[in-house]
């Protein structure tokens, strides 16, 4: 256990000795309490540590390892990335590959069974109702291309036009549907492969202004629905269209001004919802498909940039966290998560890219694609099992002015998800010569997840106070220690 000593009466002696513990680079959403005293913090598992607390005596210590969920991964053949594909009937995955102009085939195990390249600045994909085809949109050629899913050869390619750029795509019946445009005139158009010589028409959403190609999501539990939203733009809008037939027709629109920068849709497993995961606000909005009123959230963490939800409802809610925890899991409906993942921690610390979930059929698999910030830092398939607890961090506070004789112990327990109602701290005192602690009375966080009490024993000498807390079913134990001397 790490400790920092420092002698207190009412004052604080500048001779006492001390430890100086190196201090890391903060993560961001770190929520350490502000301090005019003393401050240790001790988190839990690994490898991020917090930023020191303000004031002019305070120290950090680095998170203590614990145990991850378990995780296969496996190095993707990628230069680039833009969009993952789940095949459930051929249990394959796609990925594709915009610097390579590529698709990428897997098992579910991430093992390479082909790649399909000749496809210039291959963006998003998209797998038709029967998933015998895989389409793939490559706004470099101005083409959507047809991949055979069992042969995994191009099939097919439907020009989009000159200067399209198509770049989004969303499948709804036999019809396919993508964003394209440059900045500024953005829209939405449709081809129907069905046909002796396949229809392309552009224009379908002219009249909505779309600043640039919007993200498309369709979804079999809801037929002839298409949702659109704004990618690049902040404040976004988003957009519902009736695509039952040949022409989309706009049934409701809204404006959302604490969302933009849409990274990713996926509707409910119902098909009544959408759930949006964009730069901001910090959580993933739920909105309902009829008319885009605002029916939910699953607070994850601060820059959602993916959602995937399971056949029977469970979402899997994603953010670009380097300090924290990097995926969400909630039961349909739920205002808390019961379990995270978190890949690791630090300045080379994997990332979820945007748009980088998907599950598997048996919705026990969530596979995830990441990759740490260095410069060259391959691509990872990572398949997900077992969520685990969230880190938390227990902080401990006894300010410098506190005479002696009475003394108030104040802290805080932070963590990525709340803490049920009734969850304590235990506080406990150390004197001079004595070899076991003495336990105080027991401590319930405040709704501000802070805790505080008086200790008014009459000690002198080194004195170590310990706050401790046991974890429970979504979080992890963590403690910290600040030993003082009191004159």
């Amino acid at each position: 256990m790490l400790s920092r000593r420092h002698r207190i009466d009412t004052s604080i002696d500048a001779k006492t000795e001390t430890r100086t513990v190196t201090r890391a680079r903060a993560r961001a959403t770190a929520r350490l309490w502000g301090t005019a005293g003393l401050t240790l913090a001790l988190l839990t598992p690994v490898a991020a540590a917090t930023a020191a607390p303000s004031g002019a005596d305070a120290a950090t210590a680095r998170r203590a390892a614990a145990a991850q969920p378990r995780a296969a991964s496996a190095v993707l053949p990628l230069d680039g990335y833009s969009d993952m594909v789940v095949d459930a009937v051929h249990s394959r995955l796609f990925f594709s590959d915009p610097i390579r102009g590529a698709v990428v085939v897997t098992d579910f195990n991430g093992s390479v069974l082909k790649q399909v390249t000749g496809l210039s600045g291959a963006a998003q994909l998209a797998l038709s109702e029967d998933a015998a085809t895989l389409y793939a949109a490559l706004p470099g050629a101005d083409t959507v291309a047809a991949i055979s899913t069992t042969t995994h050869e191009v099939v097919a390619r439907y020009a989009t036009g000159a200067g399209t750029a198509p770049r989004t795509l969303a499948v709804s019946g036999k019809r396919l549907w993508f964003g394209y445009g440059a900045e500024g005139d953005g829209d939405i158009g449709s081809v129907d492969p069905t046909t002796a010589r396949p229809v392309v028409t552009l224009g379908q959403a002219t009249a909505d202004g779309w600043y640039s190609a919007p993200a498309l999501a369709t979804s079999a539990a809801a037929p002839g629905v298409l949702v659109a939203g704004e990618r690049d733009v902040s404040p976004a809008t988003f957009a519902v269209y009736d695509v039952r037939t040949a022409t989309a027709r706009r049934t409701a629109e809204r404006r959302l001004p604490d969302a933009g920068d849409t990274q990713d849709l996926a509707f409910s497993a119902d098909g009544k919802n959408v759930v949006l995961a964009s730069g901001s606000p910090y959580y993933h909005q739920v909105l309902r498909t009829s008319d885009l009123a605002d029916v939910g959230r699953y607070p994850a963490a601060a820059y959602p940039n993916a959602v995937a939800v399971a056949a029977d409802g469970a979402v899997a809610a994603g953010v670009d966290s380097r300090y924290g925890s990097d995926v969400f899991m909630f039961k349909p409906g739920a205002r808390a998560s019961h379990g995270v993942f978190e890949f690791a921690s630090g300045d080379t610390s994997p990332l979820l890219l945007p748009a980088g979930l998907g599950w598997a059929p048996d919705n026990r698999r969530l596979f995830a694609v990441t990759r740490e910030t260095r410069q060259g830092a391959p691509v990872v398939l990572r398949v997900l099992t077992t969520p685990g607890k969230a880190a938390t961090e227990t902080v401990l506070h006894i300010p410098s002015t506190t005479p002696s004789g009475a003394r108030s112990l104040t802290g805080r327990l932070a963590s990525d998800l709340p803490f049920p109602a009734g969850t304590t701290v235990t506080l406990t005192r150390l004197a001079p010569g004595a070899t076991k602690p003495v336990t105080l009375p027991p401590t319930t966080l405040a709704a501000d997840e802070t805790f505080a009490l008086t200790d008014r024993a009459t000690v002198r000498g080194y004195v170590t106070y310990t706050a401790s807390f046991a974890g429970d079913a979504l979080h992890l134990p963590s403690s910290t220690s600040i030993e003082v001397y009191i004159r």
